[in-house]
């Protein structure tokens, strides 16, 4: 199975792990910043990030 990455749109961070990213609740669904400049992410590339395993390669 290919990793998902994605580059963020406010700073060009490349986001492959969930450690790259950051979840705000407080709404029915959770939405997704990038870690480094706060700039929301898609959820549904940043669902498919979070459920990566954090080591596994291709």
């Amino acid at each position: 199975m290919t990793r998902t990455t994605y580059t963020c749109d406010g700073c060009g961070a490349l986001l492959d792990n969930e450690k790259d990213l950051r979840k705000r609740e407080g709404t029915t669904r959770p939405s997704w910043q990038c870690r480094v400049c706060e700039t929301t992410v898609p959820s549904v590339v940043a669902e498919r990030i979070s459920h990566q395993k954090q080591n596994a390669t291709e």
